[in-house]
């Protein structure tokens, strides 16, 4: 799982964003000038996306749990519950802010129900009380496992081979999985990916941008049931290039800034990332 989370996320911002090492230059004209024969008007700014992975872990208890330790030998969790985990984060300056939006969800796995159709255990209409169904389970796992032995030993009449052998013995393994699910219940591990976009402010070098708890997964940055996820922006000690005297023409470098995501005391994710917001700008006489 978690090297799916690092690929997705790679593929995400190859494509996505881009981030630079602390030893580059990011300047950009600004202000108002001609370019291609074209007035523009422009200012340096800078955008951040966060992509954040959530497992989500379902568990469904047994029907027949509580005769797991009795009928099978090891005790089975009888209690359904759903927990969430951060497995992946990134960070980096959104090439497009325009184009992108928020909340991007993707790739989640789906869930399958054993209550969507009749339970495997179930051989006749007859109706049984719940411990009696149990065991009746049970016995048929001691069989299909005594099947498998007399068929991989050749006990099993003339013996089962080649391609024949393989198929018995996973059609075996399917049906003891679907017996022991009865017991032991049925373990869904789904991911989700989320995208928030982060306008820069050099006023608000901290920014919370979501919330997160264990049993509710992500949550809006107004809902106090969750633990922080914050960007935080701590500029570099960077020198610029001095201004040309009478200069006129203005650009603004970028500050390689270290930015991270961190979710309560936690950091999820850290990067050093042009940031223009805390650069600065400097004049030349001649455009460069």
């Amino acid at each position: 799982m978690k090297k799916i989370v690092t690929i997705l996320l790679a593929a995400l911002f190859t494509t996505m964003a881009y981030d630079l090492s602390a030893q580059q230059v990011v300047k950009q004209r600004v202000g108002k000038f001609k370019e291609g024969g074209e007035l523009v008007v422009r200012e340096a700014t800078t955008t951040l996306v966060v992509d954040l992975v959530v497992e989500c872990e379902e568990f469904e208890a047994g029907v027949y749990a509580r005769y797991a330790q009795k009928l099978l030998g090891k005790r089975a969790s009888l209690v359904n519950r759903m927990s969430y985990e951060v497995v992946g984060a990134d960070v980096a300056v959104l090439a497009e802010p325009d184009y992108y939006t928020t909340n991007i969800e993707c790739d989640t796995t789906e869930r399958t129900y054993i209550g969507d159709e009749v339970a495997v255990d179930r051989l006749s209409a007859a109706e049984q009380n719940l411990e009696s169904a149990a065991k009746s389970a049970a016995d048929k796992i001691y069989e299909l496992r005594t099947a498998r032995q007399e068929i991989i030993l050749g006990e099993f009449g003339d013996g089962v081979y080649g391609a024949g052998l393989e198929a018995a013995l996973r059609e075996i393994d399917r049906l003891e999985s679907e017996y022991l699910k009865l017991f032991y219940g049925v373990r869904t591990l789904s991911t989700k990916h989320h995208r928030i976009v982060l306008p820069v402010s050099a006023d608000a070098p901290s920014s919370v941008i979501a919330r997160f708890n264990s049993e509710e997964g992500l949550l809006q940055k107004d809902n106090i049931a969750g633990d922080i996820i914050m960007v935080t922006i701590t500029p570099s000690a960077m020198s610029y290039p001095a201004s040309e005297e009478k200069g006129t023409v203005a650009y603004r470098y970028a500050n390689n800034a270290t930015v991270v995501v961190s979710l309560a005391q936690q950091k999820l994710a850290s990067r050093v990332l042009p940031i223009y917001e805390f650069g600065e700008v400097v004049y030349f006489a001649v455009p460069k």
